[in-house]
């Protein structure tokens, strides 16, 4: 229920100041012992059972073309801070006010009905939108081209498959050109070929300036994507800033949590040896060296970076690979190992082994980075970690450009 401390505006015809503001915004839920307890409590005249606050005096400001990422971990106030702006539900306190047309991604597939054929589901769902008749059938076609479920749209979507209603409801949501796009965890049904379709769409509504509210558990994909993010933790907002920073603060948030989840079974935290499947696989350490075998973590441009780990088969593993990441001091993404190389095949009979991988002259500028790594076996569905972000740093003093790798450039000049 909204308090009389809540403020909720929608103005779709107002196109200047910022695209949505919410100020103190504030959601408490009841909870109950039972459902008889929920179900007496409107008659009691004082309120019963117990409160969990949602979100907890949240202020923020989206301006006109933003792209923000909501981080957060599960029950942080991710989906209740997009509902509300959605107008999906209401505040207890504080005020949000949403400036032009919205349309959100929250949940796909509700709407939906499961007796009528895909086509008059379009029409369904248009209409629940608050999509003119004549617009929707302008965008059938389109809809139907972007959801590519092909002679499925005339069946009833009871016949359906989860990920064919995702892509369905996708392609009605995107059609629409609003001001404000929110997308809730909206790619997380469906397979990557639609997913990158559905980033493609959603990189042509942001080109015409619509601002982008996205929550997500895909960290690369909100480093990838967007240009600011916002950290939910128990209701409260924690950072707010450029993409990059907050992503990280967050990411040390989670590597902490996960460190301390295993306290009991890591002897040092500093170490990255995981006994994640050591029934099978155990990797006892990982470290940085240079050509000597020191170990270190400052090398200079162009000098060969070695990694060098120490792993265990307990248990017969038809084949595995060594693979790693790097990113630079900002979560750039600067290369990713391939998986599928036979080239990075690894020795997987039983007992003790050495890998020195010899990385060769990286061609990367000066400045910090990180490198993360993995075993995989030939499936993809087993993999320990080897590394986890382990720092390093590349010195390369007499260089005045800017970037993040070298490339030699040959000069004619007749």
């Amino acid at each position: 229920m909204t308090s009389p401390h809540a403020d909720v505006v929608f103005d779709e015809a107002r196109t200047d100041g910022p695209a949505v503001e919410v100020k103190d915004l504030t959601k408490v839920y009841r909870t109950y012992s039972s459902s008889l307890a929920r179900a007496i409590a409107p008659f009691r005249k004082a309120p019963s059972g117990g409160r969990f606050v949602a979100l907890n005096k949240v202020s923020a400001t989206f301006e006109r073309g933003d792209i923000v990422g909501i981080l957060g971990r599960n029950g942080s106030g991710k989906s209740t801070l997009s509902k509300i702006i959605a107008g999906v539900t209401t505040p207890t306190s504080g005020s949000v006010r949403v400036n032009g047309r919205i349309s959100a991604m929250l949940e796909l597939t509700s709407g939906f009905d499961a007796q009528l054929t895909g086509v008059e589901n379009i029409y369904l769902r248009a209409l629940a939108m608050g999509i003119p008749r004549e617009e929707a059938d302008a965008r059938r076609q389109e809809i139907i081209d972007f959801a590519d479920i092909g002679e499925h749209i005339n069946q009833p979507v009871r016949t359906y498959s989860s990920g064919m209603k995702s892509r369905l409801g996708f392609a009605v949501s995107a059609s629409v050109e609003p001001d404000i796009l929110i997308v809730d965890e909206a790619l997380s049904v469906g397979d990557e070929i639609f997913k990158l379709k559905c980033i493609e769409r959603m990189g042509q509504i942001r080109e015409r300036g619509c601002t982008i509210l996205f929550v997500s558990h895909a960290l690369g994909t909100v480093k990838a994507f967007c240009t600011r993010a916002i950290w939910i933790n128990r209701g409260k907002l924690v950072e707010d800033g450029e993409v990059g920073p907050v992503a990280q603060a967050y990411e040390e948030f989670l590597r902490k949590e996960r460190a301390s989840m295993r306290s009991g079974v890591r002897k040092d935290a500093a170490e990255d040896a995981l006994l994640e499947k050591s029934d099978v696989l155990e990797v006892r350490r990982t470290r940085l060296t240079n050509a000597d075998g020191a170990t270190t973590s400052t090398f200079l441009h162009g000098e060969d970076v070695f990694v060098e780990l120490l792993y265990t088969v307990k248990r017969p593993i038809p084949q595995l690979t060594f693979t790693y990441t790097i990113h630079n001091s900002e979560n750039v993404e600067v290369f990713a190992s391939d998986r599928q190389s036979p080239l990075m095949a690894l020795d997987t009979s039983p007992g003790q082994h050495r890998l020195r991988a010899r990385l060769v002259s990286p061609p990367l500028l000066g400045g910090g980075y990180q490198l993360s790594g993995e075993l995989w076996d030939n499936t993809s569905a087993f993999f320990v970690r080897h590394s986890r972000n382990r720092r390093f740093s590349i010195e390369h003093d007499d260089f005045v450009g800017t970037g993040i790798v070298a490339i030699d450039c040959e000069l004619t000049n007749d």
